[in-house]
């Protein structure tokens, strides 16, 4: 097959959920087929400023067409123009300017999906939230499959947003509760649609907690409010001062919003794959408070490291995963926090009950293997029967 991947940004030292979606997809299935990714010359996902060169580079056996974005986004005239479209009446135009202004916006790179016409058997853009898939995807024509790692968040309301998963020849979904969200939402029950989660390497299962320490909650992932890290840095002190329990929590990922100095409290910034899975065998619970979420990656890799997990059961993947794994505890609001924290800290017996149900969970139906063979049937069927 003859694929090309279009997403907003893409490389190795780029660390968002549909971008690293993005590099393992395209990177697997192009051993066995002809595989590019049509992007941006960008790397900082607020900005969409220029940092990579233009022009075709190869990553990892990976062709990368790399396109030069018209104007890097300001975002405090984005932010004020953000708060005339989620609130007061305003029109179609109004929001496709969001949409343009939302980036990362390239004339050349939506030039380029125009004049592909024959060269891709599919071009499968990756998340439906930024210009590269709102633009870039009705230009493909019949030849668009759209990967839109959706969630309940109030962009994916705007009315433009219909025409684009109207749009599209298959959908192709993380989880089955986005599949069932994105149906409810939209009118999209002819297109075809199928599950096609993300992989995840099984490395060796953690060895057992060491239980002289005083226990440590991790966090893996961006620390920027759009992920309630401000809410579980509350929680987890909140908890700390009420309980008297001795606790550390620690936050691993690309600091965006700093948070409050505190001396069970470390912020540990961006750290390499080594690092994080050494983190998490250290971990006693992996959390996740984060309210949008299509998939958290982070939580597969802690169940699949052999570690149980805490998150928000109001992201409606969050809960339905952890219900499917049984490999960790989903809480709604502080009580709930504090009662699931109570329960797993008090039981070592079930916390290594649930990080091996979680590890279960993810060797039968996120594990390497698993995922790149359902890959390749699922692109296959498309391609091969047209959808009809």
């Amino acid at each position: 097959m003859r694929l090309a991947f279009v997403v907003q940004r893409y490389g190795p030292d780029v660390h968002g959920g549909s971008e690293q979606l993005c590099r393992a997809w395209a990177e697997r299935l192009a051993r066995h087929h002809d595989v590019t990714v049509i992007t941006t010359c960008a790397r900082d996902y607020l900005t969409w400023a220029d940092h990579y060169p233009p022009g075709d580079h190869e990553i990892a056996g990976v062709r990368v067409r790399r396109f030069p974005v018209d104007a890097p986004r300001d975002m405090a005239d984005f932010d004020a123009f953000s708060h005339t479209i989620f609130g007061p009446p305003h029109s179609e135009a109004d929001e496709r300017e969001w949409m343009r202004r939302q980036g990362p916006y390239s004339t050349p790179l939506l030039e380029t999906i125009r004049d592909t016409h024959g060269e891709y058997d599919l071009l499968i853009f990756m998340t439906y939230l930024y210009c590269t898939s709102f633009f870039g995807l009705p230009l493909a024509g019949e030849r668009a499959v759209l990967v839109p790692t959706a969630h309940d968040e109030p962009p994916i309301h705007l009315p433009i947003f219909r025409q684009l998963f109207a749009a599209a020849r298959a959908l192709l979904f993380l989880t089955p509760a986005e599949q069932a969200f994105v149906q409810r939402t939209f009118a999209v029950g002819h297109i075809p649609a199928y599950e096609v989660p993300m992989g995840v390497e099984l490395p060796a299962p953690a060895a057992p907690e060491r239980e002289d320490d005083p226990p440590l909650l991790l966090y893996i992932g961006r620390v920027h409010p759009s992920k309630a890290v401000d809410q579980l840095f509350a929680h987890v002190t909140r908890y700390r001062a009420e309980s008297g329990r001795p606790l550390r929590l620690a936050f691993a990922g690309r600091v965006d919003t700093p948070l409050p100095d505190h001396p069970d409290v470390t912020c540990l910034g961006f750290v390499s794959e080594a690092e994080k899975y050494d983190l998490i065998a250290r971990a006693n619970l992996v959390l996740m408070p984060s309210f949008y979420e299509s998939l958290s990656i982070s939580i597969l890799e802690a169940w699949a490291a052999g570690r149980p997990t805490l998150v928000n059961g109001e992201a409606a993947v969050l809960r339905e995963q952890t219900l499917r794994s049984g490999g960790g505890l989903f809480y709604q609001g502080y009580p709930e926090f504090a009662a699931c924290l109570d329960r797993m800290l008090d039981d070592a017996p079930l916390r290594r009950r649930m990080a091996a149900q979680g590890r279960a969970f993810v060797e039968r139906t996120y594990s390497w293997p698993v995922v790149e063979q359902r890959i390749e049937t699922i692109l296959e069927r498309i391609v091969r029967t047209d959808c009809v």
